[in-house]
């Protein structure tokens, strides 16, 4: 991974499962009107920047999101697999916090111990992940301003791979991805960013 660029990765906007406190994984859920609120201010924060490509998961909520976001930028939307949510399996719509007093879980990311009961695996996950950084190395050059349109694990699979942190991410919200000397970084991406 060292010739992958600094990008983006914006977090869908909200639903009305995860406003309920859900479990959404690949049940493909539309946003609701906070979401498609926090969709507009993303594309505030935005908008100077200079995109090549919007890499987004082929679900609906991802997907809004992307084109709310960017709607002048229709035509640089591209559907990417790897960007799927996790799949929960029998999890899906259940609720986050009965699920965790269920199996003893006192932290949202002790959940990957779990999940490989009832669905994708973490490793299964963070293979995708790795997948996706070859490719995005191959499509990426310094010029490059790719911004990825995702959900919550897949963000915290890329975060923990490049960081070896779990972050609380927020709906709408992009986060700027940036290697440094000291490794890779994570900000809240703001309109102060350079383009």
């Amino acid at each position: 991974m060292e010739n992958l660029q600094p990008f983006v990765f914006l977090r869908h906007g909200e639903t009305d499962w995860n406003k309920s406190g859900l479990l959404q994984g690949r049940s493909n859920i539309p946003l609701n009107d906070t979401g498609r609120q926090q969709a507009y201010q993303a594309a505030q924060k935005l908008k100077n920047l200079s995109v090549t490509r919007v890499l987004v998961s082929p679900l609906q909520r991802a997907i809004e999101t992307a084109r709310l976001a960017f709607p002048d930028r229709l035509e640089m939307i591209e559907i990417e697999e790897n960007l799927t949510e996790c799949d929960f399996g029998k999890l899906d719509g259940k609720s986050i916090k009965n699920v965790m007093i269920e199996h003893g879980i006192n932290e949202k990311q002790q959940l990957v111990k779990i999940i490989s009961k009832y669905g994708e695996s973490w490793e299964e996950i963070q293979k995708r992940c790795n997948s996706f950084f070859t490719k995005m190395e191959r499509i990426q050059d310094n010029k490059s301003r790719i911004v990825l349109v995702g959900h919550d694990v897949v963000f915290q699979a890329i975060s923990e791979k490049l960081t070896g942190l779990w972050l609380n991410s927020q709906h709408g919200q992009p986060n700027y991805f940036n290697k440094s000397i000291d490794g890779w970084k994570i900000t809240e991406f703001n309109e102060s960013f350079p383009a």
